[in-house]
């Protein structure tokens, strides 16, 4: 009778989680919410104890002010304290988790000052099942510390890089200013939201991009002339307007073809309408990155050119530093933010894109890749909510799915077939 009991337990304790979770997803849980739920697991809670025959309830007991994520950073995550994090959490005293405990788990960890965000029950049950790797319906410690000691300390202990991307004059008041391109939206306003994120923030990493481009530049408008179009082109160099996409014919060390959206020259190197512009704060032993140098091949991206064929420096030097999270501002969103924030998700790091700090050149194209960049695992916000997940104190579950599967690639636990 007694197992039994503990399994009808376990079972209602799960379906509690599992009604609380599926409630909103990716916000906080309000007061009424809150006081429903605490009527639901008073209940649960008193069921429980009932059927245990007034045992110790399975809830955990924990020691006064203790917080397995605070003490994991004061410890410096060693292997003991992810020990003591797990007993944390092991309601039943038995040396492994049931799924009540690791949704408790999951609750801690993404949270916002211990308010917990809410993630999908099947969202839970995904993570579970990837967790417990012999597939016994328990987690023990060594899955746990396998599939969760990287993604925890990413989370409770970030590193991270605010990547400002061409706040160039240029960009802003030059040949291609964005008020000018079909979006109309004013560049310079992203100036003071960069400079005030910049001064309220701790970044443990600044770097600045430029466009930096040789005068016979092949995505300037006024170059289409100097190479070859290709038969297969859209449209011909004489016919060719401002924004349009061409195709020209490759030289003999780059690709056979290359597609080019014509652009007003700009940012020509060493010119005025290359450099910041002037009300942008420079941040003391940033990193400047120059892109598309080459005159064969444009490169949106702060990492790579557009074909992948040549990198900048920007990722080794954030490797270098050990930068975990990548924070995307500047100009345009659609183009050379957009593309850096892709690529740095593709190098694996976790990756938003601050919205207020951006503006873009199409409405279309800004909701286009914005679509791209949510489905592969880039985040969206506000500058405003910058400081707490900086500080390791505002844990969104959006920012870990990525890396927990990273993670389980890396040690050869991810199972594809546990994704379905």
């Amino acid at each position: 009778m007694r197992s039994f009991s503990r399994i009808i337990t376990r079972r209602l304790v799960f379906a509690y989680g599992t009604l609380a979770s599926s409630t909103i997803i990716g916000s906080y849980i309000n007061a009424n919410e809150q006081k429903h739920q605490s009527i639901l697991k008073s209940i649960v809670r008193s069921f429980s104890d009932a059927l245990m025959g007034n045992q110790e309830s399975s809830m955990v007991s924990s020691p006064f002010g203790y917080d397995p994520f605070v003490s994991l950073s004061k410890n410096n995550f060693s292997d003991e304290e992810f020990e003591r994090c797990f007993r944390y959490f092991d309601s039943l005293k038995q040396g492994t988790w049931t799924r009540e405990d690791f949704h408790r788990f999951l609750n801690a960890l993404f949270s916002n000052k211990q308010r917990p965000y809410c993630i999908l029950s099947d969202l839970v049950e995904q993570y579970f099942r990837e967790t417990d790797f012999n597939q016994d319906e328990k987690i023990d410690f060594d899955e746990f510390l396998q599939a969760w000691k990287k993604p925890v300390k990413c989370a409770v202990k970030p590193i991270s890089a605010l990547v400002i991307v061409d706040v160039q004059n240029d960009f802003i008041s030059g040949t291609l200013a964005l008020h000018s391109c079909p979006a109309n939206q004013q560049g310079e306003e992203v100036v003071p939201i960069i400079n005030r994120v910049l001064h309220d923030v701790k970044f443990d990493v600044v770097a600045y991009t430029y466009d930096w481009h040789p005068a016979n530049h092949i995505s300037f408008y006024e170059n289409r002339f100097l190479r070859a179009t290709a038969p297969e082109s859209p449209v011909t160099a004489e016919k060719a307007r401002v924004l349009d996409m061409i195709i020209f014919i490759g030289s003999n060390d780059l690709a056979k073809r290359i597609e080019q959206i014509l652009w007003p020259a700009h940012c020509v190197q060493q010119s005025q309408g290359a450099e910041l512009h002037r009300d942008l704060v420079r941040h003391e032993n940033a990193i400047h990155v120059y892109k598309g140098t080459n005159p064969e091949i444009d490169s949106y991206s702060a990492f790579w050119d557009n074909m992948k064929l040549s990198k900048t420096t920007l990722d080794d030097q954030l490797r270098e530093r050990f930068v975990t999270d990548v924070y995307v501002v500047g100009l345009a969103t659609d183009v050379c933010v957009a593309s850096t924030a892709m690529h740095a998700i593709e190098n694996n790091y976790r990756t938003a894109l601050v919205e207020d700090a951006c503006r873009g050149v199409n409405e279309k194209e800004i909701e286009c890749k914005r679509t791209v960049l949510t489905k592969n695992g880039c985040i969206f916000v506000e500058s405003n909510v910058l400081p707490g997940m900086v500080s390791g104190e505002d844990r969104r579950p959006e920012m870990a799915r990525r890396m927990f599967v990273e993670n389980l690639k890396s040690i050869g636990r991810y199972k594809t077939s546990l994704t379905s």
